[in-house]
């Protein structure tokens, strides 16, 4: 899964970000759409996560 949105949108993050400055549609939905799904990944960790456990990154 971790490729897939690149492949679909044909960016990886880095040149997505610099190419921002082109003003491209395509970026200006792909950008956003990079931030929620990294966003919403963050999701099922914190739900995994129980009271008293320890988070070893941190």
């Amino acid at each position: 899964l971790f490729g897939v949105g690149w492949g679909l949108g044909g960016y990886c993050p880095g040149p997505a970000l610099t190419s921002l400055a082109t003003g491209a549609t395509q970026l200006l939905v792909f950008v956003p759409a990079m931030f929620a799904g990294m966003y919403l990944a963050q999701g099922p960790r914190a739900w995994r996560r129980r009271p008293g456990d320890v988070d070893a990154n941190r």
